[in-house]
């Protein structure tokens, strides 16, 4: 039987190749567990071929066992334990954020781009506290996008983020820090305040908008259910195919029908109190109409 390892070399000279890290990464937790047990390492060994069918070197078992090497390598890790931090990142991912491959190397990236520094940062916070750097992430402006630009890299919470938002919501809702920091990210990237004044009218609005109907339903549900928020919508404000005409004088088709939901006036201090926005502006703006 072939012995199947990391960094192996064969009989006749041949390097072996690596096991896909997800394999890697059940063996290892496998291995551990079974020392747990008092299993000796050919014994180990053993119960590993029989679940895995791939024979791992005594040495390599030896080497995971006394935390000299992991499975891991240079791979960023990630701790996928709830936490405010998480859900923040969560939220901006089904938002502005987005994830790609890099398939050369392979490499697995999360990217932000942001027209407020202040998200761009609070973005950065969350990933380098989640992948456990020691080296914080940090914006960086992008001129010609005019953009700030957060990189993250690291294929665990790639595959995290992989997940549907049915399979996410025991993880947000995991208390409400954590309900909030994901509300927060939704608000931060899509969310609006707008105080408008014509006469002895006052008109205050708060709203989020997003083309997946479903998020915001389920933003609804959250704050209602966590901070008796109220709210109105999803109400569908612009068709797919529809022409926009952009301040800065471009125009575009919508590809997508386009959704807003909006907070109630007598909510907003709610709002404040339990969720609000990391930028400044936004915040200043929200205070703004509560004292209105």
């Amino acid at each position: 039987m072939s012995v199947v390892g990391i960094d192996i070399i064969s009989k006749r000279g041949e390097r072996r190749k690596y096991l896909p890290l997800e394999m890697r990464m059940k063996m290892y937790e496998d291995v551990i567990e079974l020392r747990r047990q008092r299993l000796k390492h050919k014994e180990i060994q053993e119960k590993i071929y029989k679940k895995h069918r791939k024979r791992l070197p005594i040495s390599t078992i030896k080497d995971w066992i006394n935390r000299k090497h992991n499975p891991f390598g240079k791979v960023n890790k990630f701790n996928e334990e709830p936490s405010p931090k998480l859900e923040y990142i969560i939220g901006t991912m089904f938002t502005d954020g987005y994830k790609y491959i890099d398939k050369k190397k392979p490499q697995y990236f999360i990217r932000l781009e942001a027209k407020d520094k202040e998200f761009a940062e609070k973005f950065a916070e969350c990933l380098t506290k989640v992948l456990g750097r020691k080296k914080p992430y940090k914006p960086f402006f992008d001129r010609k996008r005019k953009r700030w630009i957060v990189i993250g890299c690291s294929v665990l919470l790639f595959k995290f983020l992989n997940r549907t938002l049915k399979e996410l919501k025991t993880i947000i809702e995991y208390d409400e820090k954590c309900v909030s920091a994901f509300l927060q990210a939704l608000f931060d990237s899509e969310g609006s305040i707008h105080i408008k004044i014509k006469g002895r009218k006052r008109r205050r609005q708060l709203y989020l908008c997003n083309t997946n109907r479903k998020l915001l339903i389920y933003a609804k549900y959250l704050l209602k259910k966590y901070f008796d928020v109220d709210s109105s919508g999803p109400h569908l404000v612009r068709k797919k195919g529809n022409i926009v005409h952009f301040p800065n004088g471009k125009i575009a088709k919508t590809n997508k029908d386009y959704y807003y939901l909006y907070v109630r006036t007598k909510s907003f201090l709610n709002f404040y109190r339990h969720v609000g926005f990391s930028i400044k502006r936004k915040q200043q703006r929200l205070i703004k109409a509560i004292q209105w």
